[in-house]
Formats: C-alpha cells, sequence, structure tokens
C-alpha cells in the first residue's frame, strides 16, 4: 500500500505513530516521487534540510556545501558535517561527486538546483522542497516530510512543541515593545551594503519580532544594495548587520563614509551584528530558532542600545 505524503502541513502532534509504507509516493515541488524502499543513503543540497535532518537523526552520506563567498559553512551544523563529504555547493553541486556517494535519495532546495533535477534523478530519486523562505508552516511540512522517508515520524512532536515554544516566547517578548522599521542586511568587503528584500528567509522572522523590513521589493537573489544615502533617507529605527564569521572588516570600511554618522540608528545605539549564516543562508527549524535566541541575546529585539549589550 502507498501512503501520499500531503503537500499541505497536516496536523503532526498525534501520539499515533505508525511506520512508513514502501513503495511511498512523495509529492514534491519537482512533480510526484516513487520511493521503493526506505533511503540508506542520502545525499542533501541545502542547509535547512540537513538542519531538519539532524533533528531527526539522520546522517546523510553527502552535503552541498557554502560557496567562496558566503563564508564557512553555520556553526551550529559544523560537528554534524564534520565527516560528511562535500559535494560541490548547495546550487552547483558536483554530478559526479554524488554519483561516487551512490546515494538512494538526493534532497534539495527547488529554487536552487530545479535545472539539474533530471540529471540528478539519473542517479538516485531527488525530492525537491521549497524550505528557502523560512516560513514556519513550510519548515514544519518537510520536517513531516523528511520524517516519512526517514520513518521518524515519532520524533517529529517533541520537535515542533520545542520549536513552538522558543517562537512564542519570542513573540510574546516582541509584543512589549513598539514597532520598529529595521534594515538587516551584510556589508559587501568593499563596504557596499545589502540590505535583505521582503521575500528573503529573515523577513517572517521579523514581522515575529514586531519588526517591519524597510524593503519592500523582492529580489531573485534576496538582497538589494542600498547607498549610505539611501540608508539615511529611509530613516530605520534600528539596523541588523549580518556578520560573515564575525567578521567586522566590512563594516568597519562602511563607517569610512563620513555620512553614516548622520545615520539615525547609529547616532542611536541601535545598530547589532548578527550571524550572516543562520539570518541570511539557512532555513531549517533549528536555524529560525537561534534566530529568535539571537534576537533576544543581542538585544535587537528589545531594541537595548548596543553599547550596553557589548560591554556585559
Amino acid at each position: 500500500m502507498k501512503k501520499i505524503l500531503a503537500t499541505t502541513f497536516l496536523c503532526i502532534c498525534s501520539s499515533i505513530s505508525y511506520a512508513a509504507q514502501f513503495p511511498l509516493t512523495v509529492k514534491a515541488e519537482n512533480g510526484t516521487i516513487i520511493l521503493q524502499k526506505k533511503p540508506e543513503r542520502i545525499i542533501v543540497l541545502e542547509f535547512g534540510l540537513l538542519d531538519e535532518l539532524k533533528l531527526l537523526g539522520i546522517k546523510p552520506v553527502g552535503v552541498g556545501k557554502s560557496d567562496s563567498s558566503e563564508g564557512q559553512d553555520p556553526v551550529y551544523l559544523q560537528e554534524f558535517l564534520k565527516d560528511i563529504p562535500g559535494v560541490g555547493t548547495r546550487d552547483e553541486p558536483s554530478l559526479e561527486a554524488i554519483a561516487k556517494l551512490k546515494p538512494d535519495l538526493i534532497l534539495g532546495e527547488v529554487s536552487f538546483i530545479s535545472k539539474l533535477g533530471p540529471q540528478l534523478n539519473k542517479i538516485a530519486p531527488t525530492v525537491l522542497l521549497n524550505g528557502i523562505l523560512g516560513d514556519t508552516e513550510v519548515q514544519k511540512k518537510n520536517l513531516q516530510i523528511l520524517s516519512e522517508i526517514t520513518d521518524r515520524e515519532s520524533r517529529v512532536s517533541a520537535i515542533v512543541k520545542n520549536h513552538d515554544q522558543i517562537r512564542n516566547n519570542a513573540i510574546a517578548m516582541a509584543q512589549k515593545s513598539p514597532q520598529k522599521k529595521v534594515l538587516i542586511g551584510y556589508i559587501t568587503p568593499s563596504g557596499v551594503f545589502r540590505a535583505l528584500s521582503s521575500n528573503a528567509i529573515a523577513t517572517p522572522i521579523l514581522k515575529d519580532l514586531n519588526k517591519i523590513n524597510l524593503i519592500q521589493e523582492k529580489s531573485s537573489q534576496h538582497r538589494v544594495e542600498v547607498t549610505v544615502e539611501g540608508i539615511i533617507n529611509m530613516n530605520p529605527d534600528q539596523i541588523a548587520i549580518l556578520l560573515t564569521d564575525g567578521d567586522l572588516s566590512p563594516y568597519k570600511k562602511l563607517q569610512e563614509n563620513p555620512l553614516w554618522k548622520d545615520v539615525r540608528a547609529f547616532k542611536g545605539n541601535q545598530i547589532y551584528f548578527l550571524d550572516r549564516n543562520v539570518w541570511a543562508k539557512t532555513h531549517g527549524i533549528e536555524a529560525m530558532q537561534i534566530k529568535y535566541q539571537e534576537a533576544i541575546e543581542s538585544g535587537f529585539l528589545a531594541g537595548i542600545p548596543h553599547n550596553k549589550i557589548l560591554m556585559n
């Protein structure tokens, strides 16, 4: 008997448990995929899906890595990743490296590698999911699909409960503070500010934190370049700067612009430093939990002046 995975997230908090039945029909973003048996050799080409496999206790045999411009892989995944072979980057994987690992399932982000789907399917069944927006319900749906594929459905309820507790705590804290208009983004080595767009993965998290992303436009690259003059005109209450591997040198380069001292958020000590790896690159459930926690601990959520945070 085949079991069909729904494309909308169903209630996953039931105490009823059952083993997955194969062949298994998976309705993914790249169509209907039939898995003849439970996969044992999984390759993952997206950090959010890797995040959720980690929560389910499943270790893949190969992973797509960060590209050279993004810095290192997310710190919270590094211990898990340390002995897993890389197969190129997440959006430009090596078909040869993938084939050598003899996978029986390939997982990826549909917006990254949909064009490679036919080639990947020749190597192993390929399931492409949509998790790049970082929406909580999308991530829960992905978790449910992955749990059924790997026969780990019994773990889902506890994972979701823990996530919801962290998220609801952050939302409750955020409602105690006035709504803020913010810019969030990273700075290039040359000192250019790249603000995350309205369709970036951080935007729904900002909404939970009672903050409005001043960048209302969408971008295929999930970012738009903003001049210092543009920042002054937007007049954000707060600015969150995403650091690549903790490197402050791009921010120091931006500060060389004499107009930076006129930015209201700078004058009011409302500039915060967050981790680019989780705010702009990783989309899974654990990554979202880290975003909420980092927003609290940095003072960004409550609007605590950053100099006070740095002195603690």
